[in-house]
């Protein structure tokens, strides 16, 4: 269910020409990256998220349920202001807060929050969207 969940995240996100024309471009496609590692020459800004933090059970009146929560990562060149950061992870939080996705043969809920800040290092700027996907088994 993992890869899924990677994979529905993608495709959610890459298929926002909002947030496609924030991003820089990755060998020819949006820089959006779902692996451990965020290539060593990838341009801000990106995105990046790889793994669940949590991955439960979540039951509801006798209905099994999973929570999965994934932290998605926004970043950017620290400039001096907040405007390039802020306003992709605004735009997350726009497409991942209460979207229906089916992954599987689930259908997800999404619950996003933040975007809050980290800290990233002198030349970087970095907010985090936290999502929870709840679906049925």
């Amino acid at each position: 269910m993992a890869d899924e969940t990677t994979q529905a995240i993608f495709d959610l996100l890459a298929g926002d020409s909002v947030i496609v024309g924030l991003l820089s471009d990755f060998q020819g496609e949006p820089a959006i990256f779902t692996s451990k590692e965020v290539p060593p020459d990838a341009a801000r800004p990106y995105i990046w998220t790889w793994g669940d933090i949590t991955n439960v059970e979540f039951p509801v009146k006798d209905i099994p349920e999973r929570d999965v929560v994934r932290d998605i990562h926004i970043v950017a060149d620290d400039v001096g202001d907040e405007d390039e950061v802020m306003a992709i992870a605004n735009r997350v939080v726009d497409i991942t807060h209460r979207a229906d996705l089916l992954i599987g043969s689930n259908n997800w809920m999404t619950v996003a929050s933040g975007p809050r800040v980290t800290d990233s290092g002198d030349d970087v700027t970095e907010r985090i969207v936290t999502v929870n996907f709840i679906y049925e088994l």
